[in-house]
C-alpha cells in the first residue's frame, strides 16, 4: 500500500500501527521542507532500515490538518509524489526489518 491509498486525515490510533517508508533520496527532500516549513515542535526523526530505506511512524500524518504543527510542510510538498514514493507498513512489519543492532526502544 501507498500513501496515497489512504484516506486523510487518519485518526492518531490507526496511524501508530503504520510506519511510512521512503527513500533516502525523499527523506533528504522532506527535511529541506521541514527546514523551510516545518515547527521545531514537531520533528520527524526517522530510523534507517536493513535495506538501507527510512521509517517513520504514521502518526506525524495527524498533524498534516490545518492547524497541525506539520500543515504548513504538507501544503509544500507534492503531494502526488509522496502519495506514490511512500510505502505504508504495518508498524510490526517495519521494526521487523531494522537492522538487529538497531532494536526499537
Amino acid at each position: 500500500m501507498t500513501l496515497s491509498d489512504l484516506t486523510l486525515p487518519i485518526p492518531y490510533e490507526d496511524a501508530k500501527a503504520l510506519a511510512l517508508v521512503f527513500t533516502p533520496q525523499l527523506a533528504a527532500r522532506l527535511a529541506e521542507l521541514h527546514a523551510e516549513h516545518g515547527s521545531p515542535n514537531c520533528v520527524p526523526m526517522p530510523r534507517t532500515m536493513a535495506d538501507g530505506r527510512l521509517m517513520l511512524s504514521a502518526d506525524v500524518l495527524t498533524e498534516i490538518e490545518p492547524g497541525g504543527l506539520l500543515h504548513a510542510m504538507w501544503a509544500a510538498a507534492d503531494q502526488q509524489v509522496l502519495g506514490q514514493a511512500v510505502e505504508v507498513l504495518p508498524w510490526a512489519d517495519a521494526v521487523a526489518l531494522l537492522p538487529p543492532d538497531q532494536p526499537m526502544a
